[in-house]
């Protein structure tokens, strides 16, 4: 058998020296820092852009799929991708358009849930269908065949009972850069064929070797929020215009904790659980605590850290288990949105899903989020969350 390389175990002991690597490249400085590290190693080393969205897939002018024009914000990311890849030695790079698969098996199926007041997360799905799924499928990932992400997560392999191991995501050593909740719906026989090169890394160390690799995307700033909103996600007025292009909203009353009308809403899909609502005439500070699908109504109370907005439990549609399940009931950890810390829970089955009871009530969790269930810093699988039991 062929002996793995020292610089290589860094990424994983099971990649070979010549195997093929795959680098999913967004133009930012984390997978061109990827990039960069990848191309000191020996291995077959390949890049690819995966082009989701464009702006003119909005404007109607065309249809997902179809491509783009000159000035979208995705032309500048390929640019930038591309004059990474030529800065490194001329690494092969292409585009791959999954436009068209994003649209139907992320977007639409968000929509959906959007025009029934929850709240989706894009992102996870994104990593399960399109990034772990249709690119993975469309590369050929397979044996001696790797995809590489700038994602801050790391791979650990854990043995069941009957002492077969199987490939987890762990959280990046960088506590402030995880992302190991988006990638949480990732099965693991794709999360054995991945590589995180960033795992270990600090997001001041990446900036700091992006520097010293005179990366042409060095200065580039981070980019934050759903991929397909850009600047216009910067705030939550900038979203609900965003998605007021898609749902078809109805206006709606705004009622206090006592079913008493002080004001209304333009549509559910404006506002999202613990949010501030802003109500004509009132000086005092409102916050989102309930959607009424069956009225059309939005409930909204007085403090952020209103029993109404403290989470107990909650229940899930059918949980997706990076392997195999764990005896239940247990205890873990559970994680329901990006950068939130890790609450203690019991966790029971459900039906399909699981019932998770926090030691300590939650805030804002909203119907449609995904909850993600941690081992310490193994990552054990998410789902979405269909029920939200709260201390009112």
């Amino acid at each position: 058998m062929t002996r793995v390389p020292q610089c290589l175990r860094r990424f994983s002991t099971r990649v070979r020296r010549g195997d093929t690597v795959t680098l999913a490249m967004s133009g930012g400085v984390d997978s061109s820092v990827a990039a960069a590290l990848l191309a000191r190693e020996d291995v077959d080393l390949r890049a690819v852009y995966m082009r989701n969205w464009s702006s003119l897939d909005e404007s109607g002018a065309m249809q997902p799929g179809s491509g783009g024009a000159m000035g979208c914000a995705w032309q500048e990311e390929w640019n930038d991708v591309q004059n990474v890849c030529k800065h490194l030695g001329n690494i092969p790079v292409e585009l791959v358009d999954l436009s068209r698969e994003y649209w139907h098996d992320v977007f639409a199926p968000a929509l959906a849930q959007w025009s029934d007041g929850a709240t989706p997360n894009p992102d996870v799905a994104c990593n399960r269908s399109i990034k772990f799924g249709t690119l993975m499928e469309r590369m050929r990932i397979g044996p001696n065949a790797w995809l590489a992400t700038g994602h801050y997560a790391r791979i650990a392999w854990r043995a069941d009972a009957e002492m077969h191991s199987s490939a987890y995501i762990r959280r990046a050593l960088d506590a402030s850069k995880d992302q190991s909740y988006y990638l949480s719906s990732v099965p693991s026989e794709r999360v054995a064929q991945s590589i995180f090169p960033l795992g270990d890394l600090t997001k001041a160390h990446v900036r700091n070797m992006a520097r010293a690799f005179a990366l042409p995307t060095a200065e580039r700033r981070e980019s934050m929020g759903l991929c397909f909103v850009g600047e216009r996600g910067k705030s939550t007025h900038g979203f609900a215009r965003f998605l007021g292009g898609y749902v078809e909203g109805t206006a709606g009353p705004l009622l206090d904790e006592h079913g008493d009308y002080i004001g209304k809403h333009d549509g559910l899909h404006t506002f999202t659980i613990g949010q501030r609502a802003r109500v004509s005439g009132c000086k005092e500070r409102y916050f989102v605590a309930r959607k009424h699908l069956d009225t059309n109504a939005i409930t909204v109370v007085p403090r952020a850290t209103h029993p109404m907005l403290q989470c107990s439990a909650l229940e899930t549609e059918p949980f997706v288990w990076a392997a195999s399940a764990p005896s239940l009931p247990c205890a873990l950890q559970a994680q329901v949105r990006y950068r939130q810390a890790a609450e203690t829970c019991k966790v029971y089955a459900a039906g399909h899903g699981v019932r998770v009871e926090f030691a300590t009530p939650v805030l804002a969790v909203a119907p449609g989020q995904v909850v993600a269930l941690y081992d310490g810093d193994l990552c054990l699988g998410s789902g979405v969350i269909g029920r939200v039991d709260t201390l009112a």
